[in-house]
């Protein structure tokens, strides 16, 4: 898969999940997965349009068999006892958590995959409420963005305030804590007095994960 931020999705499917794509798109996803032996997809989406591409596309790979499709917003229209597994990306952290706000429809949700681009400490603390924990993270950058894919699985979890900050520690993720640091030490100039705190707080983490790499070598 040529971009960057689908493949570290799926880097957290296995053939053997069952799951839905919440907001397909056209549907990139569940056909690498098909194609990679997935049997039981659903792809969904709020818009009529994206949803026809991502159907001919699906149709294109012959692949009708293997992946569904339904016009619905979040999980309002699916019935997701036949899956166990949710991929959610490209949304805003408070779709996210709208999407989730209903536990009956996560009973059988043992592995959910999120993405966004805003809120991120929000977001890990909202998944351990509804009682699913951090396992997985993946750091990309693609056109000069940065983009955080977190993989959950069902269980419960006691996170540090630096990892609802910036996640679980990866030594290979250097590089995206010096951006942050380097942003944030841009932002603390730029904030009001009475929000400094807390960019100082997080400024104390980012040194505190930079550190971590010459303790670990």
């Amino acid at each position: 898969m040529k971009d960057a931020r689908l493949q570290a999705i799926s880097d957290f499917l296995t053939p053997l999940d069952r799951f839905i794509d919440i907001g397909t798109d056209h549907a990139y996803i569940p056909i690498y997965m098909a194609k990679l032996g997935s049997k039981k997809i659903l792809a969904t989406d709020i818009h009529q349009n994206a949803l026809a591409i991502a159907k001919q596309n699906i149709f294109k790979e012959n692949l009708t068999n293997v992946i569904d499709t339904l016009l619905s917003d979040g999980l309002e229209k699916v019935d997701p006892r036949s899956y166990d597994t949710l991929v959610i990306a490209g949304m805003g952290t408070a779709t996210i958590k709208h999407i989730l706000c209903e536990p009956e429809k996560l009973q059988s949700i043992r592995k959910i995959i999120v993405q966004t681009n805003n809120h991120l400490s929000q977001l890990r603390a909202f998944m351990n409420q509804i009682g699913y924990r951090l396992v997985g993270e993946k750091i990309v950058k693609e056109r000069k963005h940065y983009y955080v894919v977190m993989c959950y699985l069902k269980g419960n979890q006691v996170l540090s305030k630096s990892q609802y900050a910036l996640g679980l520690y990866d030594v290979h993720n250097q590089e995206y804590y010096e951006y942050l640091y380097q942003k944030y030490t841009s932002l603390l100039s730029k904030v009001p007095a009475y929000k400094q705190e807390s960019v100082k707080e997080i400024l104390a983490y980012l040194t505190e994960y930079l550190e971590k790499k010459d303790r670990i070598v």
